[in-house]
């Protein structure tokens, strides 16, 4: 990670020295709307920033950026549904498509008077995340999707001024949690997901992070304030 960032310790993502300190402010009363917006059950503290903490030296920018992204991590909330973890906002968009894996009642209607019964809903297959991008495939697609997700990467991060390049990102190792080939597929999804996260390039503008297609056509109507 650059020098030059800072980690938000709310949600995660990356912003240049001095847009931090604009960001934060925005992004805890977007954290408390959303929060608001959970279930009780599901309402969580309000983060607090790490302390910077000095070293013997100059102030260590690796440790708290560490810390932060400790604290943005402990602001995800598990879907009930598949147990993946989103920020509140995300939440939300998710849970619109993601079904019970065992078929449960909180995804069918309940009889009615009559004894009539909505048919079983139907189980949403399994997808995989890409790495790079952070979208969801279906398992057969996924290895079509990347191939093609890296030769795009490699070609807008070749687009980006020197100082925003970043090494090619390498794809999580998947490790077996059985001995028998067999993987935690959430596991691997989160760490795939992570990993696309680590892609985003702050704006110089206004410090907010898009992936390196998107912050070009954000840059040509993104003015200084």
């Amino acid at each position: 990670m650059s020098k030059l960032l800072r980690v938000c310790y709310i949600c995660g993502k990356q912003f240049g020295l001095h847009s931090i300190a604009i960001h934060e402010p925005q992004c805890l009363e977007k954290w408390r709307i959303e929060n608001e917006k959970l279930p009780k059950h599901q309402r969580r503290p309000e983060p607090r920033k790490p302390e910077a903490h000095k070293t013997d030296g100059p102030y260590d920018v690796d440790a708290a950026n560490a810390a932060a992204f400790a604290s943005a991590n402990a602001q995800l909330i598990p879907c009930e549904n598949c147990g993946r973890t989103f920020l509140p906002d995300r939440l939300s968009a998710h849970q619109r498509s993601c079904k019970p894996k065992d078929g449960g009642t909180s995804s069918r209607t309940h009889e009615t008077s009559k004894g009539y019964s909505s048919p079983p809903a139907i189980i949403r297959p399994r997808t995989v995340v890409c790495y790079l991008c952070g979208r969801e495939y279906g398992t057969t697609s996924i290895s079509i999707h990347e191939p093609q997700c890296l030769k795009k990467w490699h070609i807008e991060n070749d687009k980006l001024p020197k100082q925003l390049r970043r090494p090619e990102p390498r794809k999580p190792e998947v490790r077996s949690t059985t001995g028998k080939g067999a993987y935690d597929i959430d596991a691997v999804n989160e760490a795939a997901w992570r990993s696309s996260q680590e892609q985003l390039v702050p704006c110089n503008i206004c410090g907010r992070t898009f992936l390196p297609d998107r912050l070009i056509v954000h840059q040509r109507s993104c003015k200084p304030k």
